[in-house]
């Protein structure tokens, strides 16, 4: 009897059916057909890190069409596609074939992922005018609710009212991220569904109108991670107060990082706020336009009512008032409160700190900064327009080295590896630059500032012997 490899009755046919088997006898014998299944499944899963985009040339589509065995490996391993990342472009807005092509193969990875935890990440393109693509999509992905861990979506509001479903249910759903900066004020708001999420660790709102006070009605002492940064020209009752951001401090005793903006009331609080978790605080000061009692009282009582022991980064802006023409900034520059700040600083173990748009001197940056030692980055920066840069001055860059400078003749903030100086004014001479990073070779590893006048040929030469650190000039 002929044997089956043969079978064919045209020469051609049998020709390809020896090549074949020939192939197949080859692949038998490779090394790697050999290994494990097991071994297979953590060498794919190296390939696809966290979340890939979407495409042909990543990790898992690309190991999936590499042959028949590593196909079949591939999809017989769920992990494998628990992580997806897709942006509509304008290609799919304008042509629906490619939109229902996308939509089938979000689909499909889906459902190759079966009920292992999806990490989801949706963005519309700059170029796309129209919600109807990632509308379609995110339909898509909250047919899979009860399987979401992590959900980021990057698009207008209008995009957001598949979440305001009464029957949404987000058991598993860890990290919640939502981005849209092209805000479009909707008829209805949207109530985003934070009391359906029990196990939502870490929430992030950015440039929305979204009501900051639906965070205190749900269950928040598991966050930790919160992030509402609205856009700069929402309504004020989006931003938290003073009061509000103390109370939510003291009531969140897991909350490890917050980002918010707060509108600056003056608190009620009689009592420290204490926040013993927390580790990295943002802040965005918003004035309130409020005459009675002053700002720097205002922003006062809030510092001297907080308590972070552990606090290791350290953000502050300063955006203004809402409405400039109504008060001029030019009105509060001078209303830092020094003595409060200064008491907070001294119960911190600040590592990095970053000052953005505050009215701060040289001499009022040295007194904050010998209250942190082991600060390892320091981020200053000024308006960049406006008129309202301060200087640099040679008398902080003197107190950053090793030399005896006033007001106290040592040195401040000895482990500093980061320094940047923005928009903050050009008042510095080449020798004091000299010495600071002279002074701090082997540690120092960033330095930003702006100079008034282009490089002589001493910096020109001492940039050029600066290869340890990367130095970043504007003029």
């Amino acid at each position: 009897m002929p044997s089956p490899v043969f079978a064919a009755t045209k020469p051609e046919d049998q020709l390809a059916q020896m090549k074949n088997a020939l192939r197949e006898y080859v692949a038998r014998r490779c090394p790697a057909s050999r290994l494990p299944i097991e071994l297979w499944d953590l060498i794919f899963e190296e390939c696809v890190g966290d979340a890939q985009e979407m495409s042909l040339v990543n990790a898992p589509l690309n190991v999936s069409q590499v042959c028949r065995r590593w196909r079949n490996i591939s999809l017989s391993n769920p992990g494998l596609w628990s992580a997806l990342a897709v942006t509509p472009t304008r290609h799919h807005a304008e042509d629906d074939y490619a939109l229902e092509a996308l939509h089938r193969v979000v689909q499909l990875w889906l459902r190759r992922a079966v009920a292992r935890p999806l990490s989801v990440s949706l963005a519309q393109s700059d170029s796309v005018g129209s919600e109807g693509p990632l509308l379609l999509l995110l339909d898509a992905v909250l047919l899979h609710a009860p399987h979401l861990r992590h959900l980021d979506i990057r698009a207008p509001e209008a995009c957001l009212i598949p979440l305001d479903s009464p029957a949404l249910y987000l058991p598993a759903l860890e990290r919640l991220k939502i981005e849209s900066p092209w805000p479009q004020p909707l008829a209805a708001s949207i109530t985003l569904p934070l009391h359906r999420a029990p196990r939502l660790r870490s929430f992030a709102v950015l440039r929305t109108s979204f009501d900051a006070a639906h965070v205190f009605a749900f269950d928040y002492t598991q966050l930790t991670e919160l992030t509402l940064l609205p856009d700069a020209q929402a309504a004020p009752e989006v931003f938290w107060t003073a009061e509000e951001t103390l109370t939510f401090l003291a009531e969140a005793p897991r909350l490890r990082t917050l980002r918010v903006a707060v509108n600056d009331y003056m608190p009620h609080r009689r009592t420290l706020a204490h926040a013993d978790a927390l580790q990295s605080l943002t802040l965005e000061f918003r004035d309130a336009l409020s005459t009675l009692p002053p700002r720097p009282t205002r922003i006062g009582a809030f510092f001297s009512l907080l308590y972070t022991p552990n606090l290791r980064h350290l953000t502050l802006r300063d955006r203004g008032a809402a409405h400039p023409a109504v008060w001029p900034l030019h009105q509060f520059l001078d209303t830092w409160p020094q003595a409060q700040f200064l008491a907070y600083l001294s119960t911190t173990q600040l590592r990095a700190l970053t000052l953005e748009h505050l009215p701060l001197y040289e001499t009022e940056v040295i007194e904050c900064l010998q209250r942190v030692p082991l600060l390892t980055e320091l981020v200053l920066a000024a308006r960049a327009q406006g008129g309202l840069q301060r200087n640099v001055g040679d008398l902080l860059l003197c107190a950053l080295t090793s030399r005896t400078v006033p007001p106290n003749g040592t040195p401040i903030v000895t482990a500093l590896r980061k320094v940047e100086f923005r928009h903050c004014g050009k008042r510095c001479t080449e020798q004091a630059l000299i010495s600071m990073v002279d002074s701090r070779l082997g540690a120092l590893e960033y330095l930003r500032v702006h100079r008034s006048a282009l490089p002589s040929q001493n910096l020109a030469a001492q940039l050029a012997r600066w290869d340890m650190v990367k130095v970043d000039m504007h003029y």
